[in-house]
């Protein structure tokens, strides 16, 4: 049974592809399973998956959706694991005294948790449960969600495999398999000790969008993050992290996005110094300002639309977030002076002077934004592929890879120079 970590602060979702890989840990939670009233064959299976989530998440909440909905899918939910089963095992651990569980409000957003008791604890312990006997029964290395929320909450949708997608999930099940070999840690709170980060499977995460112009019914071209469970901790907390024991060390892509687009676009990264970097009749923008432009621009559909998203980004950062951090407050004030000075809309128009190349590609919507996006994650992906090709673990957190403090050099030596490689075909099918 894991304790209370940095990494698990917060509650964690429910993860319906876990499941025990010994035997006796199988009889033991049948026996628990009878012991508070469950005696149906999927409602068993059900309970298993309940306690691998606490034993991976220690001694933190775990989410848990009871919605009724039809099934996600063998991708996502490999045990067929629904919502009548769920409430059942949560119901009557909770009677037992295993559990503490806290109801939902559909109204309110909020979705139902558990929470182990000693009792379960206890359990645990006498039981010689550990992470080392859980395994994950994944259906699928890759998700695809829709674009927008259904009553907040991410809605996801099955697929059907194209060659494209069953290279991808081996090449992510060779990267999870190094990961499963390796020992991730990191340093408790006071930084006295260090503790084991919770198991996962990386996926990579695409967005459904039915039409774009120039390309339709193509599946995986969009978003296609990564997120493990380290990308929730600050910048401050990830330094405590330790891979194999050793000290670790996060590196940036330089200006990322923006860098994707002159790969893509002209097969080679932007050829000049800093891509941020802009002067408007002799006045220099702030980096962060130019940098902040150049992103939100790639979703957006003007140059009305794009200010208007710099000055919520820079507002919810100083002012809407809980405790901001002084240098968010420090930006906030910094932009609200500048633009006093130049017009938001000029400092569009100085960026796609300045980037010619790629500018036309910038303000075409949301979709064309989530296909940015994706060119940057491919680009990071080809990063992590020749790192697991080495044996060389690493983590990676949107455009920036952590890695073991031996191979700085050698990760800064190909992270900004690793082409990309179209094997999707997209060059075929995108709009000049």
């Amino acid at each position: 049974m894991t304790k209370k970590s940095n990494i698990n602060s917060f509650p964690s979702k429910l993860d319906l592809t876990l499941d025990v890989n010994m035997p006796h840990l199988k009889d033991l939670s049948h026996q628990l399973g009878k012991e508070i009233g469950l005696r149906d064959v999927r409602q068993q299976k059900t309970l298993r998956v309940l306690l691998c989530n606490m034993v991976i998440n220690g001694v933190n909440e775990v989410m848990v959706s009871l919605k009724n909905k039809a099934s996600d899918g063998k991708k996502y939910n490999p045990l067929n694991i629904g919502p009548n089963s769920k409430r059942r095992a949560l119901n009557l651990l909770e009677e037992a005294g295993y559990i503490i569980q806290k109801k939902g409000d559909f109204t309110a957003n909020k979705r139902t948790t558990m929470l182990p008791t000693d009792k379960l604890i206890k359990w645990f312990r006498i039981s010689n449960w550990s992470i080392e006997d859980i395994e994950f029964r994944v259906g699928s290395y890759i998700t695809l969600r829709k674009n927008k929320k259904v009553n907040n909450k991410a809605s996801y949708i099955d697929f059907e495999d194209t060659e494209y997608s069953k290279w991808l999930s081996e090449e992510l099940k060779k990267y999870n398999q190094l990961l499963s070999e390796t020992e991730l840690t990191i340093l408790s709170e006071d930084g006295s000790e260090e503790e084991p980060l919770k198991k996962t499977i990386i996926r990579r995460a695409f967005i459904k969008h039915n039409f774009m112009e120039g390309i339709e019914n193509t599946e995986f071209i969009f978003g296609g993050r990564m997120y493990g469970p380290w990308v929730n901790l600050s910048s401050e907390a990830r330094k405590g992290i330790k891979i194999n024991g050793e000290p670790t060390v996060e590196l940036d892509r330089k200006a990322s996005h923006l860098n994707a687009m002159y790969q893509v676009i002209t097969r080679k990264p932007y050829p000049y110094d800093d891509p941020y970097a802009i002067t408007i009749d002799g006045t220099i923008v702030p980096r962060h300002i130019a940098k902040n432009f150049c992103s939100f621009m790639q979703g957006s559909s003007s140059a009305l639309g794009t200010a208007k998203r710099v000055a919520n980004h820079y507002r919810r950062e100083a002012k809407e977030v809980k405790n901001p951090k002084q240098k968010d407050v420090d930006k906030y004030k910094e932009y609200v002076q500048f633009k006093k000075k130049v017009k938001p809309t000029v400092i569009v128009e100085a960026i796609l002077k300045r980037h010619p190349k790629v500018g036309k590609r910038y303000m075409k919507g949301k979709a064309y934004g989530d296909f940015i996006g994706c060119w940057e994650s491919d680009i990071v992906f080809e990063v992590v592929m020749e790192l697991t090709k080495r044996a060389i673990p690493c983590l990676t957190v949107y455009d920036s890879f952590i890695v073991p403090l031996q191979y700085k050099e050698l990760v800064d030596s190909i992270k900004d120079n690793t082409p990309y490689d179209d094997r999707r075909g997209i060059s075929k099918v995108l709009p000049k």
